[in-house]
């Protein structure tokens, strides 16, 4: 079954920002979606 996919725009702050490249770039991720759907998932798991 394929995930369907919505749309979302979020503002954050710059500090928050630089925070999401730093993690993406240690952790190696491609895109920032994909870094920000990953502390997402990570954090709905605890």
């Amino acid at each position: 079954m394929k995930d369907n996919k919505e749309r979302v725009e979020i503002r954050m702050p710059k500090s928050i920002i630089e925070k999401l490249d730093k993690y993406q770039e240690e952790n190696g991720i491609a895109t920032r979606t994909a870094t920000i759907l990953e502390l997402l998932r990570k954090g709905l798991e605890k």
